[in-house]
């Protein structure tokens, strides 16, 4: 299948006395881990599309939390959203990801939850005080150390990296602007939001500082908490990242987003970090 776009839809489907859309992944989803394996992000944007299309007027998504339940195939993929509490000031949202297994059934591979809030006039009290992020550098790169030989596959290929040098070093936090180079759905425009939960789980290797040929670290959730809307400047996302890794084999990724205006939500990742 062509890699026009990190899902092709494949129409709806019924089951359980629910109604799904269903999709089939291209291989610009893969992960670097393994080409049989999607990338976290193109599943986490697909449930994002999903629940934003339950979210009223005059309101704004405010946190979204994505759990990965297990490897996400490269298999066709059925999805679906939900409201778990409506109300006109504070409601909360949900979605499920469902993958065709090896025995050819559904399984459930993530959920996805979103708070969604009454939008307001607060310019005159906003403050952010996040650090701006520079202009990104001219040059393609993809992780500069790390899984530099996987840069024309999956996911790492669909992607435009520009990286900036940081005053601390390459051991200090990372900061790149990224975007996808596709839609995540075949003849759809993406919406600013869908366009940042594209490549926003990205972070976790963005903001690396582990050797992959010595250690392996992987996300199973990610959230992101945003203070105001995104409007990513021709689609490119900012990220300035850490890794937070403690003797016990977990850790955290923390993440600052960022467009064209600056800083707009804040994003963390848990990490399970293992010897290979």
């Amino acid at each position: 299948m062509a890699d026009d776009a990190f899902f092709h839809p494949a129409g709806t489907a019924e089951a359980q006395g629910h109604e799904y859309e269903v999709f089939d992944p291209t291989p610009a989803t893969a992960s670097v881990w393994a080409d049989t394996m999607q990338h976290g992000a193109p599943p986490a944007a697909l449930m994002v599309r999903s629940m934003e299309k339950l979210v009223g007027a005059g309101a704004r998504v405010s946190r979204v939390t994505i759990d990965l339940l297990g490897v996400v195939p490269i298999t066709r993929s059925r999805v679906r959203a939900w409201t778990v509490r409506p109300g006109r000031t504070i409601s909360l949202l949900a979605a499920e990801m469902d993958c065709v297994d090896a025995n050819g059934e559904y399984r459930t591979v993530a959920r996805a939850q979103a708070w969604v809030l009454a939008a307001s006039d607060t310019a005159a009290i906003a403050r952010d005080r996040s650090p701006a992020l520079p202009p990104a550098g001219a040059e393609q790169g993809v992780m500069p150390g790390f899984f530099s030989h996987l840069q024309d596959q999956g996911f790492l290929a669909a992607c435009d990296w520009r990286f900036v040098d940081h005053p601390d070093g390459p051991d200090g936090p990372k900061q790149c602007w990224i975007r996808a180079r596709m839609p995540l759905v075949a003849g759809e425009a993406p919406s600013p939001l869908v366009q940042v939960f594209s490549v926003v789980d990205a972070a976790n290797g963005v903001s690396a500082y582990l050797d992959p040929t010595a250690v392996t670290w992987m996300n199973m959730d990610m959230t992101v908490h945003l203070h105001r809307s995104p409007q990513p400047v021709d689609g490119w996302v900012g990220i300035l990242g850490d890794q937070l890794v403690g003797g016990e084999g977990i850790g955290t990724t923390v993440s600052r987003l960022y467009d064209g205006a600056g800083a707009f939500a804040v994003g963390a990742q848990t990490l399970l970090v293992a010897a290979r």
